[in-house]
């Protein structure tokens, strides 16, 4: 140790003297130039021929390379995916309703006469239908990643237009009622929505295919099936067939992503045909009960003795079907509401919820008209009580889940 370096502070700083004092006003103090290990310098993005460096340590991997695959960070010059339509949405579907406005004017007037197609109107519908496939395609030529929402609505709405009015033209157009005719338009009706479902990925070419899909099933079911099973039991048929259509739709479309609108769509389509058969009976019951008692007041004036002594007594009108007949629907709609309430639970979609709730408020009181109930107190406080022990069942089960989970925050 020198005279020069004291063993204790700094060489400007003794270590037993006062601090010295601060640079004058004015005066540039000396700048400490901090400088980067060697192993942070990165080398110029334009020097090819250096090679560049992290700090990541040996470790870590080095970064990927560029093209292998990775997804980089987003630079400013990049596209980006558009996460709303914005005034795209509004103007493709004002378009689209004209456009379908169109084709159902030409539709209605290309066979209104009696001289045939005319082929004036029938040319105005082929051709917009011809402007909605031409939009949709363009928009399905656009890239995926820069065109965002307001792609998926230029090639849906469009699309599904395109596709209805393909399927009425064709029907106009050969205007005769052979099956095959059915089979054409369903079909076509079906490709073409795959087709479009693969293009944009949206629910609405579902809908479309459902709609396919059952103009060809019940076609089939009429030309295989009908003639023999006869006419005995024509509302437990109907019912029988809506929900084998609901059950395998459902089942099917659970695999994809839209799995829940597919099942709420063909789910809504069995609500109606399962009330729409017990409606039926309702009605056929009602009028029954008016013929019944239209005739019976009728013979209440020939009880008198006839001449060769017979007596008419009352006359009894058949409602026109039976009573197990109406339990049967009963229960394929039970089996739906099941289904329904199951769905629900998994997909916690509000529209399953709704049919499981829409299908025994309104059947069980259609149910209890078409069979002339005689005790409806029974009926009601049978339906009461057991919807009032699945709701305490669904709230211990909501209170066991929050002790489970326990408290959030």
């Amino acid at each position: 140790m020198t005279d020069d370096a004291p063993a204790n502070g700094t060489p400007e700083q003794p270590a037993d003297g006062p601090p010295p004092p601060p640079p004058p006003p004015g005066s540039s103090a000396p700048e400490t130039v901090i400088r980067p290990p060697a192993s942070a310098i990165v080398t110029d993005p334009d020097d090819t021929d250096a090679t560049a460096t992290d700090d990541r340590g040996s470790a870590q991997p080095p970064p990927p390379p560029v093209g292998a695959g990775v997804p980089g960070p987003i630079e400013p010059g990049d596209p980006t995916r558009a996460a709303r339509a914005g005034t795209t949405a509004g103007l493709v579907a004002l378009g689209a309703g004209l456009l379908g406005a169109a084709v159902l004017i030409a539709a209605f007037r290309s066979r209104s006469g009696d001289d045939g197609l005319d082929w004036s109107n029938y040319g105005v519908g082929l051709g917009a239908t011809a402007v909605l496939f031409v939009i949709a395609i363009l928009g399905a030529l656009a890239a995926r990643r820069t065109g965002g929402r307001a792609r998926e609505e230029v090639v849906t709405w469009p699309g599904v237009a395109g596709i209805l009015a393909t399927g009425l033209m064709i029907a106009v157009g050969i205007d005769r009622g052979d099956s095959w005719v059915a089979y054409l338009v369903g079909g076509v009706m079906v490709a073409l929505a795959v087709i479009g479902y693969l293009a944009a990925r949206r629910a609405a070419f579902v809908v479309v295919a459902i709609l396919g899909l059952a103009l060809v099933y019940g076609v089939a079911f009429d030309d295989v099936v009908a003639d023999s099973l006869g006419d005995d039991h024509p509302q437990v048929i109907t019912a029988v067939l809506v929900a084998l259509f609901v059950v395998v739709v459902t089942l099917v479309g659970w695999a994809l992503p839209s799995r829940a609108v597919s099942g709420v769509v063909v789910g809504a389509f069995g609500l109606v045909g399962i009330l729409a058969t017990l409606a039926s009976f309702a009605v056929m019951r009602f009028l029954g009960g008016i013929l019944d008692g239209f005739f019976g007041g009728m013979s209440s004036g020939f009880d008198a003795a006839s001449d060769d002594g017979a007596t008419f007594g009352w006359v009894s009108v058949s409602p026109g079907f039976r009573e197990d007949d109406v339990w049967w629907v009963v229960v394929l709609g039970g089996i739906l509401a099941v289904l329904w309430a199951l769905a629900a639970t998994v997909s916690g979609h509000s529209g399953f919820s709704v049919l499981a709730i829409a299908m025994p408020a309104l059947g069980v009181p259609l149910a209890s008209v078409a069979l002339a109930a005689e005790h409806p107190t029974w009926w009601a406080a049978i339906t009461a009580t057991a919807g009032g022990v699945l709701l305490l069942g669904g709230v211990a089960l909501a209170r066991l889940r929050g002790r489970r989970v326990g408290p959030t925050g």
